[in-house]
């Protein structure tokens, strides 16, 4: 499921800002509701993970229970799908609404058979992502756990080159290297292997979009590329949404003082 339009990549903030996260997080109670009541008035398809890994159906919310706070999520025509799902216990959801992305996560899934058809009951999302209209949300990696960009070798560059990225999103990303390397042309295409921390690795396609030296604490001077998707895998745009969901997650815990 797209993301949205694959935008150029833009500079992003110096450094990774909570409050940028907070621009897109939604966690307000009513306005919640709001967003599920669009997903439903608008047949939104739902591309549901199972326990936030590759397998995944797609789905659609059947109803909004406001009283006891809970939701009815259409089930998979796989049985498979639908027993995975009710023993991981959680889904992660993508979806659209006019072109925007949503992204949340419901937990205690409980199976409802009515003859042939499966449901699942949930309890509702405690928040939800929602990206403002025509702008892709940046992630500015951790630098522990960020993706690589591995470039082929190819003649004059006998090596494979791994550079961290480190800012990413649905439509682009940001790699640095010594201000000494000359690799990339701007507007020129390259293919590449981008390896996520939590996988899977990715063919993609890249078109490079700006460059910019950036000098690092040290004194030291690196250059910082932003280029943007030419070309994602089946798969490709859900799996970097489900990265960037995790690290959302991980530095909200954080701050809230859960790890």
């Amino acid at each position: 499921m797209s993301a949205g339009s694959h935008d150029a990549a833009q500079d992003p903030p110096s450094a990774h800002d909570d409050s940028a996260d907070e621009r897109f997080l939604v966690q307000n109670p009513l306005q919640i509701r709001q967003l599920l009541r669009q997903l439903i008035d608008q047949r939104s398809l739902i591309n549901a993970h199972i326990g936030g890994r590759d397998q995944s159906f797609p789905t659609a919310v059947l109803e909004l229970d406001e009283e006891r706070g809970e939701l009815l999520l259409d089930g998979s025509p796989q049985e498979a799908s639908n027993r995975a799902a009710e023993a991981a216990g959680h889904l992660l959801c993508f979806a659209q609404l006019d072109r925007v992305l949503v992204r949340f996560r419901v937990d205690h899934i409980e199976r409802l058979d009515n003859g042939r058809h499966v449901a699942f009951r949930t309890t509702l999302p405690d928040e939800m992502v929602h990206l403002q209209r025509r702008e892709m949300y940046r992630l500015e990696t951790p630098i522990t756990d960020s993706p690589q960009l591995v470039l082929p070798a190819v003649d004059g560059r006998p090596e494979r080159l791994a550079m961290r990225v480190v800012d990413i999103s649905g439509g682009g990303l940001a790699v640095t290297l010594p201000a000494e390397y000359a690799v990339f042309g701007l507007q020129k295409r390259y293919d590449a292997e981008l390896s996520l921390p939590d996988g899977p690795d990715l063919q993609v396609s890249l078109i490079a979009c700006n460059e910019r030296l950036q000098k690092l604490p040290n004194g030291s001077e690196v250059t910082r590329v932003g280029l943007r998707f030419d070309r994602l895998p089946r798969g490709g745009d859900s799996a970097i949404q489900r990265y960037i969901f995790r690290i959302d997650r991980q530095r909200s815990a954080r701050k809230n003082g859960e790890l």
